[in-house]
C-alpha cells in the first residue's frame, strides 16, 4: 500500500495546495507557454468521436504523423504517440495515426481492442450504463434492467448493488470498475480514467509499451489484443462508505481522499462533494506507473528518489481541460497556474525553503515520512517534476523518464539522477533556481 498516500491526503492535499482564485484568460495564456497541450484522441468513450473534425487539416496531420514516425524508428515511444494524437486532433480520420495508437474503425467508431470486440459482438456503449446489448437498449430505456434470464424495474436494481460488495461492474479499454453509485457514475468515472490514462502515456509512454511493440504498430501489425488485467478501481457512493469499507485496511483512512493499494492492485474513491478530482489524477497516476512497470520492484523507493514517484503523480494534478467547444478535447499540464505549481514556486522564490536534491534524493519512503516539513516537500518534489519535465524545452525529459523506469525496476541509486542528466546536483539545484524564478506569479497561495 502506498503509505504516502494518506500522508499526502493529511498535510498537503492537492486541494489544500492549490491557487485561491482562478487566473484570467490572458494570464491563462501566458502560462500555456510553459508546459504541455495534450490531445485526447476521440473514440467510442469520448464525444468528440461523433462529429470529428470537420475542416480537417490534412497537411498539418500529415506532417505531425511524420513526426510520429520519425519517433517510432527511433524508439522515442512518448513523443510518437504525443504527435500520433496531435495528428487525430487535426484529422480524426488519419489512419495511420490511428493505427499507431492501436485503433481500427468499426461502424461509425474508432475503438481500441477491448472495445472492437465488443461492437463486434454486438455491444453498444451508452454515457448512462456502460457496455449493453444492442438489443436490449429498448428495454434500458424503459426504465428495466436484465436480472438473471428476465427483468426488473431499475430502482429494484439500485437496490440490488447498494453494497460494494454487490455493485455495478463497469469494463472498458483499460479500467474495470466496481460502483454502488450507479451505472452512469461508473462510466462516468471509466471515462475519465480513459481520458487520464490517454494523456499519461503520451509523457510517459514507454511504461504502456515496448518501441518494439510501437514499431510493430507502424508496420502495419494489427494490435488487436486487449488487455487482459485492467486497472481495478472501486467508486463507493459515499465518503462515509469509503472510510467504513476500508478502515481495517487502513486505520487512517478517514484523512485520505482517495487511495491505491499496491499489494492488492486496486484505487478506491468515492463520489460526492468530497471528492477531489486532482486526488483520484494523482492515486491513478500512481496505479499507471506501478502496473505498467516490466518487473516492478516489491521495495519501491525503499531508500531513495520518493521525490520522484511523488513529484510526478503531483504533475497530473495540474491537468487543465482547456475550450470544451473545440471538435477534440485537449489539455494542459505543467502550466505555473495549475496544481502545485504556484505551492512550489513560493516556497523556493518567496519563503527560500529548499532541501538540496542530493538530500531528498537520498530519502527514502520512511524517511520522508517521517520529516516535519513533509507538506513543504510535496511542494518541493512537484515543482521538481515540472522543472524536469519543462525546463529549457524539456531536455531534462528523457531522463526523467529513465529515472522512473529505473526507480519502478528497482535499479536505481541516490545519484541516479546526475548520471541520467549528465549534471551535478549543484548545478541542477541552481537551475531549479533560475526555472522557478522564470514562473510568473499566477494566483495567490491558499493557505
Amino acid at each position: 500500500m502506498r503509505v504516502f498516500s494518506i500522508v499526502i491526503a493529511l498535510l498537503c492535499s492537492a486541494a489544500a495546495a492549490r491557487a485561491e482564485s482562478l487566473p484570467s484568460d490572458s494570464t491563462r495564456r501566458d502560462a500555456e507557454r510553459i508546459g504541455s497541450v495534450l490531445y485526447v484522441p476521440g473514440d467510442i468513450y469520448n464525444a468528440s468521436d461523433s462529429h470529428g473534425n470537420v475542416a480537417a487539416d490534412k497537411s498539418a496531420a500529415d506532417a505531425a504523423y511524420a513526426k510520429a514516425s520519425q519517433a517510432a524508428e527511433a524508439g522515442d515511444v512518448s513523443v510518437a504517440l504525443r504527435e500520433a494524437c496531435r495528428a487525430v486532433a487535426l484529422n480524426s480520420d488519419h489512419a495511420d495515426a490511428r493505427r499507431l495508437l492501436g485503433y481500427q474503425r468499426v461502424g461509425e467508431h474508432w475503438a481500441g481492442p477491448y472495445a472492437q470486440q465488443m461492437l463486434k459482438t454486438g455491444q453498444i456503449w451508452r454515457r448512462e450504463f456502460g457496455w449493453i446489448k444492442a438489443a436490449d437498449a429498448p428495454k434500458y430505456e424503459q426504465g428495466l434492467r436484465p436480472s438473471g434470464s428476465g427483468w426488473i424495474t431499475a430502482e429494484d436494481d439500485a437496490q440490488r448493488h447498494a453494497s460494494i460488495e454487490r455493485g455495478w461492474v463497469v469494463r472498458t479499454d483499460h479500467f474495470l470498475i466496481t460502483t454502488n453509485v450507479d451505472r452512469a457514475a461508473g462510466a462516468e468515472l471509466a471515462v475519465r480514467l480513459e481520458t487520464l490514462y490517454q494523456l499519461w502515456r503520451q509523457l510517459f509512454g514507454e511504461f504502456a509499451m515496448t518501441p518494439a511493440e510501437l514499431k510493430a504498430r507502424l508496420d502495419g501489425k494489427d494490435s488487436s489484443k486487449f488487455a487482459s488485467k485492467p486497472f481495478r478501481v472501486i467508486y463507493h457512493r459515499t465518503r462515509e462508505e469509503y472510510n467504513a469499507a476500508l478502515l481495517q485496511r487502513q486505520p487512517q483512512i478517514g484523512i485520505t481522499l482517495g487511495i491505491y493499494f499496491d499489494s492488492d492492485r486496486e484505487s478506491h474513491f468515492f463520489a460526492g462533494k468530497d471528492q477531489d478530482p486532482g486526488t483520484i489524477a494523482h492515486e491513478a497516476v500512481h496505479q499507471f506507473f506501478y502496473e505498467s512497470a516490466p518487473h516492478v520492484t516489491r521495495r519501491l523507493t525503499a531508500t531513495a528518489n520518493t521525490w520522484a514517484v511523488e513529484g510526478v503523480a503531483c504533475y497530473f494534478e495540474s491537468l487543465v481541460e482547456r475550450d470544451k467547444s473545440e471538435p477534440t478535447r485537449s489539455f494542459t499540464i505543467g502550466t505555473p497556474d495549475a496544481g502545485r505549481s504556484p505551492a512550489a514556486r513560493h516556497r523556493r522564490v518567496v519563503d527560500n525553503y529548499y532541501v538540496p536534491l542530493a538530500e531528498l534524493a537520498a530519502l527514502g519512503v520512511t524517511e520522508l515520512q517521517r520529516r516535519e516539513d513533509i507538506a513543504r516537500l510535496y511542494s518541493q518534489s512537484a515543482g521538481l517534476a515540472s522543472f524536469f519535465m519543462d525546463y529549457n524545452n524539456g531536455v531534462y525529459r528523457k531522463p526523467f523518464r529513465e529515472l522512473l523506469l529505473a526507480v519502478y525496476a528497482g535499479r536505481d541509486s541516490a545519484d541516479k539522477v546526475v548520471s541520467l542528466t549528465g549534471r551535478s546536483f549543484e548545478q541542477l539545484d541552481a537551475e531549479y533556481l533560475s526555472f522557478m524564478k522564470s514562473l510568473p506569479v499566477t494566483a495567490v497561495l491558499a493557505p
